[in-house]
């Protein structure tokens, strides 16, 4: 028999981490799902992105629920629009951007779960100014790698 509860989550319930131009709201997280998948509510403020990365461990999927984000692909930058679905496979580098005029709002499923530890933990090294030596050690030990950008200078 399945231990696991099935229930709503209501839209003012989930751990709210907020990050320097984007929050996520945890939904599910991998306590709730026996280890499946995380889901989170993302806002994304109008100039907030994440830079190229990829996913040693987890495959992600955004799903756009409004405003745009310019998304890196396999294929090149490509704008993501309202009910467009992203899929970045694991081990395949990937960047998003907003670079539109209001704040973006998607879902992001992780599968495995296990990422939202590292959102966690991440957080507190963005405010005020971010240590790139800490935030860079910290994606390692998640099996998430930037690609170029986490350098001390």
């Amino acid at each position: 028999m399945n231990h696991l509860n099935a229930r709503i989550i209501r839209a003012d319930q989930g751990k709210t981490i907020n990050g320097a131009l984007e929050d996520v709201q945890l939904k599910l997280t991998g306590i709730d799902t026996d280890g499946s998948y995380t889901l989170g509510l993302v806002t994304t403020q109008v100039g907030g992105s994440i830079p190229p990365h990829l996913h040693h461990r987890e495959d992600e999927l955004l799903i756009l629920l409004y405003g745009e984000l310019e998304c890196l692909t396999s294929e090149g930058w490509q704008t993501a629009h309202p009910g467009d679905v992203v899929f970045f496979p694991s081990g395949v580098m990937h960047a998003y951007r907003n670079t539109g005029t209001v704040a973006a709002k998607h879902w992001v499923i992780a599968n495995p779960a296990g990422v939202e530890a590292f959102y966690q933990q991440l957080a507190p090294l963005l405010n005020p100014s971010p240590s790139l030596n800490h935030i860079s050690t910290l994606s390692r030990n998640y099996g998430i790698e930037f690609m170029g950008v986490l350098e001390d200078k």
